[in-house]
Parts: C-alpha cells; structure tokens; sequence
C-alpha cells in the first residue's frame, strides 16, 4: 500500500497488559499534540495473541478515545516480535511509523520535534535520548550520532522513527526468533546508504521490566551478524560517524 504523510505509532504486544496503558496514554498524548500541528496520524496496536487480559483491554480502546484514530491488528497465533513489527508496518496507514513497545513510553511534547526532522531531513531512521527507568540506577540509551562501533555492539534501540517505506525495502525485520531483529535492521540500512538522524532531544522512556526482552543476546547470534555485516571488522575498524545529527529549530549538527 502507499503511505500517505503521517505518523503511525506502532505498539506491538504480547502479554504486556499493565504496561500498555501508560504507552498508549503517552502515544495518544503526541498524536493530540501532531494534530494541533495539522499532522495525521494513528494508534496502531498489533496484539501477538495475548494471554494475558489484554485483549480486552485493546477490544474497548477506540470506544475511549474517540479523537484519535485507535485500531488494533489481531494475530490468531504467536508469531515473534520481527513479525507482529511487520504486521504493523504492512497495515499503517501512515509513511512514518514510531516504534513503541509496550514498556516504553513517548515524551508528548517532543514527537512533533522528531517528526519534523525525519520529514525535513528524509532519513530511514530518526532516533533520539531514551531514559532508561526502572529498579536500577536510570539510565541513557541512544543518546549520540551512530559510530561505526554499532557493528561491534548495538546502543541504539528500537524506539524510533522509522520511514516505512524504507524499511520495508530493505526485506523488514527478521522474523526468525532470537535473530537480534532490530540491529539487523538498522545495519542493514547502513549496507544500502540509508540516512540515520539523531535528534538532540527526549524521545521517551524505556520502563525496565522483570523478564522484557531486552535482554543480552548470546555470543553466537553476535558473531553470526558481524560475519554478515563487518566481514574482518573492515567496517567497525573505520571508527568514522556513520550517522547525522539535526534539530529542526537549528539545522545540521555533525
């Protein structure tokens, strides 16, 4: 399908219902905030069939909050988080998709900021600081233009702007399980020039929670993506910036 101008974020779920309403409260607070700025944009929730009460927490959602359009994608089986991420990104209504999952939560007031600078700027991927929360010390991820030490080690995380048509021709997330799909992804935007923006700014949060899935990945499936992707660590070893970093309100930083 062809995406028109506008924003999709996209929450894919399994199992998270009392995570769910704090991100989908935070994502419905910045698409109020788009259409004061004159930009569509939608809710999408892809369910990878839940056990867990949350669909029908999902099944009342649009019912409440009928000034943003809500849909929700229903998976009859449990395909993995590659392919609920793709469900999603086939059915969005929109050419920008934000990436949400289910432990994060967006910060309203600055979605507007990185739409602007994916839209003036064109770039596949447009990341920005993620505070890290939880029981442990908070912390910052994705806080820095891309370096070319992402081939040794993936510090830029999912939560996103994402071109879809972008994505999608570069073959979508993997959707084997365990195939670490996100750092797969974003190299192999890198392998076909993509351009990948890092804005200066507060994107969201990422709620740290017992048994997420952000966990280590095991050696072996590191290994096999640096064999594909930084064959004799040719790429890691340039040290160079691989990335650009903007702000719509001042132009090009780096």
């Amino acid at each position: 399908m062809v995406q028109r101008a506008g924003l999709s974020i996209l929450i894919p779920n399994w199992n998270h219902r009392f995570a769910l309403p704090r991100a989908v409260r935070s994502a419905l607070d910045g698409l109020r905030r788009l259409q004061a700025q004159g930009v569509a944009g939608e809710l999408l929730v892809v369910d990878d069939a839940s056990r867990d009460g949350s669909q029908k927490y999902l099944f009342n959602l649009a019912a409440h909050y009928p000034d943003v359009a809500v849909r929700v994608v229903w998976l009859p089986r449990n395909v993995g988080l590659g392919a609920a991420r793709n469900t999603g990104l086939t059915h969005a209504a929109y050419r920008h998709a934000c990436l949400l999952d289910a432990d994060n939560a967006l910060e309203p007031a600055n979605l507007w900021l990185f739409y602007r600078a994916a839209l003036e700027t064109g770039a596949a991927l447009t990341y920005g600081n993620l505070f890290v929360l939880g029981n442990t010390q908070p912390d910052v991820l994705s806080n820095e233009p891309l370096q070319a030490r992402v081939y040794r080690q993936n510090y830029v995380d999912n939560f996103a702007l994402l071109d879809i048509p972008a994505a999608l021709a570069a073959g979508g997330y993997q959707t084997t399980r365990g195939l670490l799909e996100d750092w797969e992804l974003m190299m192999r935007l890198l392998a076909r020039g993509a351009l990948i923006v890092f804005v200066p700014a507060v994107l969201g949060y990422y709620h740290r929670l017992s048994g997420g899935l952000h966990t280590l990945a095991p050696e072996t499936l590191i290994q096999r993506l640096r064999r594909i992707f930084d064959q004799n660590e040719l790429r890691s070893r340039e040290g160079r910036l691989l990335g650009r970093m903007y702000h719509p309100d001042v132009g090009w930083l780096a």
